[in-house]
This record gives C-alpha cells, sequence and structure tokens, in this order.
C-alpha cells in the first residue's frame, strides 16, 4: 500500500511540473523534466513612468544567456538584445520604445516583458507607462517703459566675474554676525558680475552690499556694463522642474528671498518661514518685460509681479513670483550663460514624500570615525540609522540618494555638498550622533539649519524624534535640544533645503543604548520621514 502511495505522489508531482505555474504575475510554462530555474529574472522599469510625446525609453530585463526576449508597450513589441552587463548566470538585456506623438496625456498601460529559451516562457510586468504633451515656452510681451529709471547713472569700476559653480556670499557689512556664508545671500552662479568697492587681503567687497573671496572671482575689466535691461522672459515645466529663463543685458547680481519671513532680533534664528512667495531681486536693472507670466499646471508659481526699487545708488528690478504652493520652496538651481542669460531650477511642489527627492549623508565615514563611546565609531551608528532611513523613505515613495562616502578615501564635506548639487534634491539630511566630554548626563535630539526656509524642515525632523523618544525606555529624562541656526558645511547651500540632524549623545548611556540597538532604528527612521512628510505639507 505505501509503495502504490509513494507512485501516485511521484506521478502527481510530475504532472504538476507540467502544468503552467502562475505565481505573483510570472508566468512559467515548464517543459518536462525542467529544473524550473527562472529564465526572467528582473525587469526595469517598474512602478510608473511619464514620458514625453516623441521621447524614447530604455526598457531592460533580466535573463539567462540565450534568451529570447521582447517587450509589448501598447500594442506595439520590442525586441530587447544581450547587453555585456551581467548578474551571476543571467545577462541584462536591453531595448527602446518610443512613445507615440499624442495631442494630450495619455494612458499606455503596462508594460509587458517576456522571455523565452529551451521551450519555456516567462512574462513578468513592467512599469505603467503614461504619455505626456511637451510643455512650451510661455513668453511676454516686449520690455515695459523704465518708469522713470531711464536717468539713473550707470555704476563703473573694476568689474569682477564669478568663477566657481556656485560661490558663497558674504554680508560686505556685519550682517546679522555671521563668520560664513550669509544664509540670507543666495550662492552666485559662474559667470556673475558685479563692481569692486574695495578689497581686503582674501575678498572683493562688491558695490551692491555683498562680499566674494578672491579664489571664487575675477576682476576682468575696468568700466561700466550700462544699467541691465530685462529683455525676455519664458516659464516651462520640465519633468521635475520648473524652468525660469530670463534675457538680460549682462549677468548681474541676483538674490532670491522667500516671504514671509521673521527673524528673532538681528539674529539668524528664523521664528517663521512658510513662504507663500519668492521674491528674485536683481541689482543694476532699470528695466523689465510687461505683462503676465502663465505658468503650466503643477509648476512651482501660479503667478508673478513686477517692481522696482533703489537701493541707494544702485537700481533694482524685484521679479516676485507666487508659490502653487505653501512652503513650496525648497532653494533653486542657477545657470548665467556668458550673453547674460539666466536660467533658474525650481523643483515642482510635492505634498507628500511620494515624488520627493532626497539626498542622505551618512556623517563622518572613511578614515573619520566621529564621535566614540565605549568602543563603538559614530560613523557605524550614522550609517545604520541612515540606511534605515533610506529604507522608509522609498518605502513611502521617494527618489533617495544616500551619498557613496565609504570609499577607499574620506569624502569631504564640500565634496557631499558638490555630489548633492549635482543630483539636485529637495532636501539634505546629514546624519550624526552627538557627545560631550565629561557629561554623561546631557541627552536630546537636536537639529541644525542654516538658510530661512529650511528652519520648518528641522523643527518637524526635531520634534518627532523627540516624540518617538517619548515612546521608547527612559522617557522620563529624554529631551527636545529644538531646532537651531548653524554655520555647519552642509548647511549652507542654498540650493535645497538642508538639515544635520543630532540624534542624541553617545556620551549619554541612555541616548547611546536606544542609538545602538537595532530594533530601534525603524522608529527613529519613521519619526524622520515623518518630519519631512509635515514639511512637504505645508503646514
Amino acid at each position: 500500500m505505501a509503495k502504490k502511495i509513494q507512485k501516485r505522489l511521484i506521478s502527481f508531482v510530475l504532472a504538476l511540473m507540467m502544468c503552467m505555474v502562475s505565481m505573483g504575475g510570472l508566468i512559467v510554462q515548464a517543459a518536462e523534466g525542467s529544473d524550473m530555474v527562472r529564465i526572467l529574472r528582473d525587469v526595469s522599469p517598474k512602478g510608473s513612468v511619464t514620458l514625453v510625446s516623441g521621447k524614447a525609453l530604455e526598457i531592460k530585463a533580466l535573463a539567462v544567456s540565450g534568451s529570447e526576449v521582447t517587450a509589448k508597450v501598447n500594442g506595439t513589441t520590442v525586441t530587447l538584445a544581450a547587453t555585456s552587463e551581467k548578474e551571476d548566470d543571467a545577462y541584462w538585456y536591453a531595448g527602446q520604445y518610443t512613445a507615440p506623438n499624442v495631442s494630450k496625456e495619455t494612458d499606455l498601460g503596462q508594460i509587458t516583458i517576456t522571455a523565452k529559451k529551451d521551450g519555456r516562457t516567462e512574462t513578468r510586468p513592467g512599469a505603467s507607462v503614461k504619455v505626456i504633451v511637451p510643455e512650451t515656452y510661455v513668453t511676454v510681451d516686449k520690455p515695459a517703459d523704465s518708469g522713470g529709471m531711464d536717468d539713473v547713472t550707470a555704476t563703473s569700476g573694476d568689474i569682477i566675474r564669478i568663477t566657481a559653480d556656485y560661490a558663497d556670499i558674504f554680508n560686505s557689512g556685519t550682517g546679522r554676525g555671521e563668520d560664513y556664508a550669509s544664509p540670507y545671500l543666495y550662492n552666485l552662479p559662474k559667470n556673475t558680475m558685479d563692481y569692486v568697492a574695495s578689497t581686503t587681503s582674501s575678498s572683493y567687497v562688491l558695490k551692491s552690499g555683498r562680499r566674494v573671496a578672491k579664489t571664487n572671482a575675477t576682476v576682468v575689466k575696468n568700466g561700466t556694463n550700462g544699467n541691465n535691461k530685462i529683455s525676455d522672459v519664458s516659464v516651462k515645466k520640465d519633468g521635475d522642474f520648473t524652468v525660469l529663463t530670463l534675457k538680460q543685458s549682462w549677468a548681474v547680481p541676483f538674490n532670491i528671498t522667500p516671504s514671509p519671513l521673521t527673524y528673532s532680533g538681528t539674529t539668524n534664528t528664523v521664528t517663521s518661514c512658510n513662504p507663500t512667495s519668492i521674491t528674485i531681486t536683481f541689482d543694476y536693472t532699470t528695466s523689465y518685460q510687461s505683462g503676465s507670466l502663465s505658468f503650466p499646471s503643477g509648476s512651482a508659481f501660479k503667478s508673478a509681479s513686477w517692481t522696482t526699487a533703489m537701493n541707494g545708488s544702485i537700481p533694482q528690478v524685484k521679479l516676485t513670483l507666487t508659490l502653487s504652493q505653501t512652503g513650496g520652496f525648497y532653494g533653486a538651481y542657477a545657470q548665467y550663460d556668458t550673453n547674460g542669460t539666466l536660467t533658474l531650477k525650481f523643483l515642482n511642489p510635492v505634498d507628500s514624500l511620494d515624488g520627493a527627492r532626497i539626498v542622505i549623508d551618512a556623517g563622518h565615514g572613511t578614515g573619520d570615525p566621529g564621535n566614540t563611546a565605549g568602543g563603538i565609531y559614530e560613523s557605524e551608528i550614522n550609517l545604520r540609522h541612515a540606511k534605515a532611513l533610506k529604507a522608509e523613505l522609498e518605502a513611502r515613495g521617494a527618489e533617495v540618494y544616500l551619498l557613496e562616502t565609504r570609499g577607499a578615501n574620506y569624502v569631504g564635506l564640500y565634496e557631499r555638498v558638490d555630489m548633492a548639487t549635482e543630483w539636485m534634491p529637495h532636501i539634505y539630511i546629514a546624519v550624526h550622533q552627538n557627545s560631550v566630554t565629561n557629561n554623561s548626563s546631557a541627552r536630546g535630539v537636536e537639529t541644525y539649519y542654516n538658510n530661512p526656509y529650511s528652519q520648518r524642515l528641522a523643527k518637524y525632523i526635531n520634534n518627532e524624534i523627540y516624540q518617538t523618544y517619548l515612546e521608547l525606555p527612559y522617557a522620563s529624562t529624554a529631551k527636545d535640544r529644538g531646532a537651531k541656526f548653524s554655520e555647519f558645511a552642509v548647511t549652507r547651500t542654498k540650493q535645497f533645503a538642508a538639515v544635520l540632524i543630532e540624534y542624541g549623545f553617545m556620551s549619554n548611556p541612555q541616548d547611546k543604548e536606544l542609538l545602538t540597538t537595532p530594533q530601534y532604528e525603524p522608529a527613529f527612521a519613521a519619526a524622520v520621514a515623518d518630519g519631512i512628510e509635515q514639511f512637504f505639507s505645508g503646514k
């Protein structure tokens, strides 16, 4: 009887192996005698993809060598060819699909990728695809009359040109007491020009009220560029960005200021900055373009207005842009060409982590352990919490770039900022742990910011981490040390919102236990993610 049952079981198993097996959208047709090794291992892209009409999309699949791989999109079949890129015993196959020309937004459905080999077929779903109509530039009318500013005498003297990609700008006076680049003066991009009022051993003091290091600029001539005129303005939405282009007589210095904005007295501590608009102020400018700017749906702004002003003897034109979402200003990316045309890129607003671009910097790294406590290095704890945060943010739909700082050589602070700037995020999060010598009682979370529009981000993150401490052991002595103005190198950029988090004190036994216990890492990650979501919500 036992032998009969055994034979029946064997026959049943063989019959199952010859049937069509469907698991989670993966269809496997097994040939008799197959060992069921998967042919199709992975596909790309996944999730959802938005294509501009007429643009190409690369489709990839990881399949065993010798497979016949195709993809189907909206009824079109694309053949994928093997590349040299290999993972274990499989190769990546690639092909391109070109989006059709459409007159309105069109849903093409889901990509289906199929691999065939030795009589077997496997199919996986890829991303869902949507095609949109390309945005076009919207231009305004010809320049308006100068409004009585034509008779302003043009400034003259030695003229410097910015040579750094983004130059740190200092207040030429006392400012608010800062030692480093001013938090309320935008980093001027390469090719910006200004007039020299005086010099120090290391700086040019400029007539616009700024000061710049000599290492970031050079004198190009003596004379005048004349009064600047803004002659043409255009705006478009380009993927994640709203792009503003302004044609000018020359590359004047400018500043970008969020509003409303309030400080605590004469310090750089921000008491309120949840902006509803930003103002771009162009120095040495007497004429601007009339008419109103039109902004595409979903862009960073919804309206614009122009004003003129005099700052001492310097004429200014101010362009005020009303944000389409309260709090939806995260900084700006700027580029001047040699003819004075300025291109400004602003990330379009997000109201949650879905679609947000976030850089994480696990503090310290190769050759720099940071603080130590009982043989535990801060750099190791930072990396663990940074990885937990990355996983949490990605689970909520964010696109995350964890900086690669654990290579053969130490990655410097300014290099980290450059890496982030190139990636163009909404926000930058630096993960650190605190410590104090000879004071084991000090504990608590504190979060640092520099530019004004990062203050809310620091406040929300700090509060959420503190609330998490209240739900963990030792809650009775947990401490909220608050959001604080700082001049840390990684927070001083004006291109994106940035904060540096000191999760707690490694020198405190209670904080150290909580911060080095793996089971608590998801709770701290969720707290930071909750704080970021509040920031994006515009509260």
